[in-house]
């Protein structure tokens, strides 16, 4: 299985570990500039620092010195607040710049580099307010440039062509590998699309089209890197995806992009209500410029969204609702070639989560199984979280004979799938079947699980 990297905690660890710095020598250098800078005597003991790292805000003059020591404008630590202007003390564009095309090209060409500095798990995620004023900006840019009447779409000529197939190749190596095994290849493609944006002669609708594949590569990379466990990353992907698809007037991408964005937020519940919050964004923004199909797709990821927030009778309206539009859904629509992967709202593996997350295994178990006998051959990450979900439903049903071995079913599929997404749930399977190691079946599984660094 892959290994999760975890982010830190606060951006102020990514800042310090980025500067080389230990707790006290960052303390010593924060209280030195202090000085120099005429704030007076400060004190340099190492619990300062740790408690400013556990969420203490630290007062003005500190704060101050920390930017003259990172080279971060005093007006913007005023602007911003603590903790976001830390972020401009990391490498990498700045997230709140203006969206133009420039900036764009610029957070692209950072996002398909070789990512050296984000290997390590010195890479912070990004603080709620800073995701909240990107997507806010985003959202206010594209909205005016849709009001524009500016189109999107795609063009036919060869290159285009030759690389909206090589996207669509990775799509579905993803379904059948899982996220890790792709994120190389999707920088790869990404560093080509993106040199063509910057050296191609390309006008009118054969540039709309290359800002269209960087957002998709962006977005597809930011899910890829979600899927292996490192949100934070994907957090700069969809950042750098935002950018791009500022460039067009695609509302149904445009809310498919943002959905991502909200996904990732909910399978943290600390975040899961700002995750409704981005969902409801990208379903206006998709409005009735988009087809049944990906209405109903976002209002599934509205159900599982509203019940981590414990809202049943919102999600209950929400499945009604992305049903109804499913159903409306024809054969002659012109669906975008992303959503290829959309099923009957009611067997999506996230709607039969969200009642897990309402208290009724019961419903979850039956919505999980009807989906998983739906599911396409090549989805083997799919199958993992379906397996794995039905099994936690059993567990708490206590039909733990069942829970057992759905858990080993999950496990062989597993074994196939490169994905720290799938290896969190199985985590998160073992701490659900813990309580019942007594029983012999659960025992197995609970070793084979062990075995598996899960």
């Amino acid at each position: 299985m892959p290994v999760i990297i975890r982010p830190p905690k606060h951006p102020l660890a990514a800042v310090r570990a980025h500067s080389g710095h230990s707790l006290r020598t960052y303390a010593e250098a924060v209280a030195g500039r202090a000085a120099a800078l005429g704030h007076g005597h400060m004190a340099y003991r190492r619990e300062k620092v740790a408690r400013w790292e556990a969420g203490v805000e630290p007062e003005m003059p500190a704060q101050l010195a920390m930017a003259d020591l990172h080279g971060v404008d005093p007006d913007l630590v005023r602007a911003r607040g603590w903790p976001s202007w830390l972020l401009l003390a990391l490498p990498g564009p700045d997230v709140l710049a203006p969206f133009t095309p420039e900036v764009t090209l610029s957070a692209l060409d950072d996002l398909a580099a070789d990512p050296a500095l984000a290997n390590g798990a010195d890479i912070p995620l990004l603080p709620t307010p800073i995701l909240e004023d990107l997507t806010s900006k985003w959202t206010e840019h594209v909205q005016e440039t849709i009001a524009r009447g500016i189109e999107g779409g795609y063009v036919g000529v060869e290159v285009s062509t030759a690389i909206h197939a090589r996207l669509t190749a990775l799509w579905h190596l993803d379904d059948s590998l899982g996220g890790t095994a792709c994120t190389t290849s999707a920088r790869t493609d990404l560093t080509m699309v993106t040199r063509l944006l910057r050296h191609a002669r390309h006008t009118g609708q054969l540039t709309t089209d290359l800002n269209f594949l960087a957002a998709e590569y962006a977005r597809f990379l930011g899910w890829a890197e979600f899927d292996a466990g490192n949100t934070a990353k994907a957090q700069r992907a969809w950042h750098a995806a935002l950018r791009a698809s500022a460039e067009t007037a695609d509302p149904a991408h445009s809310a498919y992009l943002l959905a991502n964005l909200a996904l990732a937020c909910v399978y943290d519940s600390e975040t899961a209500a700002t995750g409704a919050k981005f969902l409801a964004t990208a379903r206006d923004i998709a409005g009735t410029r988009t087809t049944p199909l990906v209405a109903a797709m976002i209002d599934t990821w509205r159900v599982r969204a509203t019940a981590a927030t414990g809202d049943s009778r919102q999600a209950a309206r929400l499945l009604s609702q992305a049903e109804a539009e499913y159903e409306r859904a024809r054969a002659g629509d012109d669906n975008p070639a992303w959503a290829y992967w959309m099923c009957r709202p009611s067997h999506m593996a996230e709607t039969g989560r969200a009642f897990l997350d309402l208290g009724d295994p019961a419903t979850a178990e039956t919505l999980l199984t009807d989906g998983l006998a739906s599911l396409e051959l090549g989805a083997m990450r799919d199958r993992v979280l379906y397996l794995t979900w039905i099994a936690t439903a059993q567990a708490r049903r206590r039909d733990l004979d069942a829970a057992a071995v759905t858990a080993a079913q999950a496990l062989d599929v597993a074994a196939m799938v490169e994905s720290g997404r799938c290896t969190s749930l199985l985590t998160d399977l073992a701490a659900e079947l813990e309580p019942h190691r007594a029983v012999r079946p659960v025992t197995a599984v609970l070793e084979r699980l062990a075995s598996t660094n899960c």
